[in-house]
């Protein structure tokens, strides 16, 4: 759902493969309720847009404040054609130590020194990108919709509200996209713009990967993520909520509890070089550093 450009964040905060497959979701169901033709064509057309704006937007510099069980962290982060790349600034709402701010500053430096490491950063982010392209061009088949109703925003937007539910006849093409078999969900689309404002998540069911031997995802699990225009037309993610817990065989490996928010976006120009990002990261207060070619429009 949320494409590299238009919507700016690729969820740097070590949520790994599973969040970008689950991109999709929310409040059950019943399974009585037969599927609803309009309602899936307009669920269709959006994924065309999403999809659409992967490569068709700028670029931005952002705020991300993450909360978990054990504290926050804020991150500014800088998106451009080919790479996102961020520096922690603050734990617990408190400047990092010296030695913490030392260690961001070498890892930077080292991403302009180290040509390995940068495409190595760049091919992994690239591969969560294609993951959440597969479940983009999923989602008119992977479930059936339902229309609840219609919501009006803070700006008068009428808002469609859909309700959906597992398709029984979906065969997922790959491992990955089995996880969208025990979803189920709602969400709410801008029918003029073709875009998700906000979908709310729920594992509907355990999920296996390897038929329950070397994984699990715990029924009960989900998530809520928002996202609104930030530039002219250009959308971003700006909320994420995440709930998970992840079993091996009957033991708990891993619990996943975070509230992301995302703000204070700032618009790049659309030449802007891997050098200059990791200067401006560098920068003693990156949200205020100069900009090369700033008065660029997307």
């Amino acid at each position: 759902m949320m494409a590299k450009h238009t919507n700016v964040i690729r969820v740097p905060f070590g949520v790994g493969a599973l969040v970008w497959i689950l991109l999709v979701a929310s409040r059950g169901v019943g399974q009585t309720q037969s599927p609803d033709v309009a309602t899936s064509e307009l669920v269709r057309q959006t994924a065309a847009h999403e999809l659409a704006a992967i490569d068709t937007s700028g670029q931005y510099m952002y705020r991300v404040r993450e909360e978990t069980p054990q504290g926050s962290e804020t991150s500014i982060m800088i998106e451009t054609r080919d790479l996102q790349v961020g520096r922690l600034i603050l734990k617990n709402g408190q400047p990092l130590s010296p030695a913490q701010r030392q260690r961001e500053e070498e890892r930077l430096r080292s991403l302009l020194t180290n040509r390995t490491r940068l495409l190595k950063l760049q091919t992994e982010q690239q591969s969560d990108e294609a993951r959440v392209y597969k479940v983009i061009q999923a989602l008119p088949d992977a479930f059936l919709y339902q229309h609840a109703g219609t919501e009006t925003d803070s700006t008068g937007r009428k808002l469609v509200l859909v309700t959906f539910r597992p398709n029984p006849d979906f065969r997922p093409p790959s491992l990955e996209l089995r996880v969208l078999q025990g979803v189920e969900g709602a969400a709410l689309i801008d029918p003029v713009a073709k875009r998700i404002v906000r979908i709310e998540a729920k594992l509907s069911q355990d999920v296996d990967f390897g038929w329950g031997i070397f994984d699990r995802v715990s029924r009960g699990g989900g998530f809520l993520l928002e996202q609104q225009v930030v530039w002219h037309d250009q959308w971003a993610m700006t909320a994420l909520t995440l709930h998970f817990t992840n079993r091996l065989l009957l033991l708990i490996t891993s619990r996943l509890d975070s509230v992301t928010k995302v703000s204070d976006f700032r618009q790049m120009p659309n030449d802007l070089t891997h050098q200059q990002t990791l200067e401006m990261l560098l920068d003693q207060d990156p949200m205020t550093a100069a900009v090369p070619g700033l008065g660029e429009t997307p």
